[in-house]
């Protein structure tokens, strides 16, 4: 083989991975936000990142079809293979977003089986089955898409995706800067505040969310308002994106936050 066509060869291998990791990371994407749009009766997007790709969903695929070549005719094997690797990206990924954002964005903590609330064994063995239909059913279109691709574009489509993707992670990352300061601003106001209302709940006997709610206390009064941060879009969509958000610098859960910098935002355009 030439040295022109042994690059040719890395060019179309390196342009068919990307492609495929960012296929799937759209396949991850509509079913997640499509599962959780449907449970909330709205759209939401529930990625991390506001394109439509969700990287976990990209990098665990692209594994899955990396090493399964010699068990395609082994159900069993692909099956336990495809939990492993699941498992294994899930941690580390629950891991370094922990460790770099100050958050836990997702808990499994309630499943049984669980490791450290990062992964769990039921969920684990429900993608493992997950798998093998995107394997037996979905890859061979998604080959096909992949390959329409490849052959019109080469490998400017994978730079191309690189690029946009790179944009996207910088722009939410730049948001995520200031994230946490804010977060545990608004987080110990709202706490304040409870704790307020609760004093006075207990001093008059009254219940406290029928006739003291916390939230109506900053829909009144716009000087308290003014003195919160304002959360720009991509925050406020991350905090209704994972409801379950643990914050580090908090104890307010994400809900609650997210409430209030809604109803900020909110009155601020009013």
């Amino acid at each position: 083989m030439t040295h022109s066509a042994q690059l040719m060869a890395l060019a179309q291998g390196f342009t068919t991975w990307v492609l495929y990791f960012f296929a799937y990371g759209f396949v991850g994407w509509l079913w997640e936000s499509g599962y959780v749009s449907v449970r909330k009766h709205r759209w939401v997007n529930s990625g991390f990142l506001t394109g439509p790709v969700i990287p976990v969903y990209g990098f665990s695929m692209t594994a899955v079809l990396a090493v399964i070549h010699p068990f395609q005719h082994n159900l069993l094997m692909l099956y336990l293979l495809s939990v492993l690797i699941i498992t294994v990206i899930e941690y580390v990924t629950s891991w370094l977003m922990e460790a770099l954002f100050h958050a836990r964005w997702w808990d499994y903590s309630n499943i049984p089986l669980n490791l450290n609330g990062r992964v769990a064994l039921p969920i684990s063995a429900f993608w493992g089955v997950g798998m093998l239909v995107i394997i037996k059913v979905i890859h061979p279109l998604v080959a096909q898409v992949v390959t329409h691709i490849d052959a019109r574009y080469g490998v400017f489509a994978a730079f191309a995706l690189i690029a946009l993707f790179a944009f996207d992670f910088g722009f939410t990352l730049a948001n995520l800067l200031a994230f946490g300061a804010a977060t545990k601003r608004i987080g110990d106001t709202i706490a304040a505040t409870k704790q307020e209302l609760q004093q006075k709940a207990a001093a008059t006997g009254a219940r406290l969310e029928a006739e003291y709610p916390w939230l109506e206390q900053y829909r009144q009064d716009a000087e308290s308002r003014a003195k919160l941060p304002r959360l720009s879009h991509v925050q406020r969509r991350l905090l209704k994106s994972f409801p379950h958000l643990k914050l580090h610098d908090t104890h307010t859960s994400a809900t609650d936050i997210s409430a209030l910098a809604e109803l900020v935002n909110k009155l601020k355009k009013s």
